[in-house]
C-alpha cells in the first residue's frame, strides 16, 4: 500500500504522530507539499488530507479533482470528524473520526471504504509523539482531552473530556531520542499546559511539572517552552509556583492565555467555566512574574450587545496598559461539530474601526481579519 499525505503548515504535527503511531507497519509513505504534484502520483495511491474547518473549503476543492482523476482520497482531522458522511457523500473512500491511531493502522492492513472510528479512547503511552522513522518531528503531545465543554470548541468533541497524559518517562525518553539527533527544542502539545499530570486536567500537579521540565533539560534541551506555543493555559491553573518552575526551567518570557471575552454574559455562554475577574487575576500574576501575557479574545458573536463588546474592547485595553498584555484578537467561526456551529459572526463596521485602532497601537494582534472571510466560508459550507 503507498499513501501520499499532502502536508500543510497546519497539519505537520498530525502527520508527524500518525506516522510515528504506524511507522511499524509496512506500507510505503509518501510526502507531498505541493498539491501540484499530488495529481502527478500514481492512481493506485492513496491520498490523506487532513485538515481543519478553516481549510475546508481548499481542501474539498482540491479533493474534488483528486476523485475526479480516479486517486483514492481518505481524509481525517477536525473537518471531517465533524462532517465525515457528507464528505462519504462527495467521494472520499475513507473518512477517519476523532483519534485514528488504531483506526488508520487497521485500515492499513484492511483498506476498506467508509467511516473509520476507533472504538476505545487513545492511550497517549501507546504510541511515539513523532516519526523517526520517517525523520518527522514535533512538540510532544502530552495532554489530551478536554475538562471543559466551550461552545465554540472542537477540542472536547474530538477527543473527550477524559483527561489522558503521557507518561513523564516517556515523553523524556523521546526527548532524550530528539537531543541525540539534534533536535534541541522541547515544545509540548496540551489543551492546558498547567495541568500537566493533575486528575482533573486543571490544578497542577507543581512536582510533576517540574519532573518534567527537569527531565527535558538534564537530557540536553537547549531550549525548553512551556505554556506557549503551540499550547495555552486555563486561568485556573496560573499559580505562583508554576509560573516560578516555568521561569526556572523555561525560555518563553510569553504565557497563552484564554480570556475569550470582558462580558461575564457571554463567558456563561459560552460555557468557558470562569469569571472575567478570574482570568484577570491569572493574568496579573503572569505579568507580576516578569512573563507577558498573550491573552486570547474573540470577537463576532452573533448574541453579543454592544455592552459586550465595549467590556472586551475595554477590557483590552486595560490588560495591555496595566500589564503589558498582547492581544491575541480572534474573529467567531462557526466550528462544525460545535453547539455554535449554525451560527454567524457579526462585528459591526464600527466596532471593526476600534480593534482596528488598537491593533495600529499594537494592542491587538492575530489574524482576526482575515478570520472574518473564514468565517463566512465556514458558515456557507453544506452541513
Amino acid at each position: 500500500m503507498k499513501i501520499a499525505f499532502y502536508r500543510t503548515k497546519s497539519n505537520r504535527y498530525s502527520i508527524a504522530a500518525l506516522l510515528g503511531a504506524t511507522e511499524d507497519l509496512d506500507f510505503s509513505v509518501v510526502l507531498v507539499d505541493d498539491k501540484e504534484k499530488l495529481k502527478s502520483l500514481s492512481r493506485d495511491t492513496y491520498i490523506a488530507l487532513s485538515f481543519m474547518s478553516p481549510e475546508a473549503h481548499e481542501h474539498l476543492r482540491l479533493a474534488k479533482e483528486l476523485i475526479n482523476k480516479g486517486y483514492r482520497v481518505i481524509a481525517g482531522g477536525p473537518h471531517a470528524s465533524a462532517r465525515g458522511e457528507q464528505l462519504l457523500k462527495a467521494g472520499f473512500f475513507a473518512v477517519f473520526i476523532g483519534e485514528a491511531e488504531e483506526s488508520f493502522r487497521t485500515f492499513i492492513t484492511r483498506p476498506e471504504p467508509g467511516l473509520w472510528k476507533t472504538s476505545e479512547i487513545i492511550d497517549l503511552n501507546k504510541f511515539p509523539p513523532f516519526s523517526m522513522k520517517h525523520g518527522l518531528f514535533s512538540p510532544i503531545e502530552i495532554t489530551r482531552g478536554c475538562p471543559f465543554s466551550c461552545n465554540y470548541c472542537q477540542t472536547p468533541r474530538l477527543f473527550g473530556r477524559r483527561i489522558r497524559h503521557r507518561s513523564l518517562e516517556q515523553i523524556i525518553a523521546f526527548s532524550r531520542k530528539s537531543v541525540e539527533l539534534g533536535r534541541k527544542v522541547a515544545r509540548f502539545i496540551s489543551p492546558n499546559a498547567f495541568g500537566y499530570g493533575s486528575a482533573n486536567g486543571v490544578i497542577p500537579d507543581v512536582k510533576t511539572i517540574e519532573e518534567l521540565l527537569k527531565g527535558v533539560r538534564e537530557v540536553g534541551m537547549r531550549e525548553v517552552y512551556f505554556g506557549s506555543f503551540p499550547s495555552d493555559v486555563r486561568p485556573e491553573s496560573v499559580t505562583e509556583d508554576v509560573l516560578e518552575l516555568v521561569k526556572n526551567y523555561c525560555d518563553n518570557r510569553t504565557i497563552v492565555i484564554g480570556l475569550q471575552s470582558g462580558s461575564e454574559r457571554i463567558l456563561k455562554l459560552l460555557r468557558r467555566g470562569h469569571t472575567v475577574e478570574g482570568a484577570v487575576k491569572a493574568i496579573e500574576l503572569i505579568a507580576r512574574k516578569g512573563f507577558t501575557p498573550y491573552v486570547d479574545m474573540i470577537f463576532g458573536f452573533p448574541f453579543e450587545t454592544q455592552e459586550d463588546i465595549q467590556k472586551s474592547l475595554e477590557i483590552s485595553l486595560k490588560l495591555h496598559e496595566k500589564y503589558g498584555a498582547i492581544i491575541h484578537g480572534h474573529t467567531f467561526m462557526p466550528l462544525p461539530g460545535t453547539p455554535f456551529e449554525n451560527l454567524k459572526a457579526v462585528i459591526s463596521p464600527e466596532n471593526l474601526k476600534v480593534i482596528g485602532r488598537l491593533a495600529a497601537r499594537g494592542i491587538i494582534k492575530g489574524q482576526w481579519q482575515r478570520q472574518i472571510e473564514i468565517s463566512k466560508k465556514i458558515g456557507n459550507l453544506e452541513a
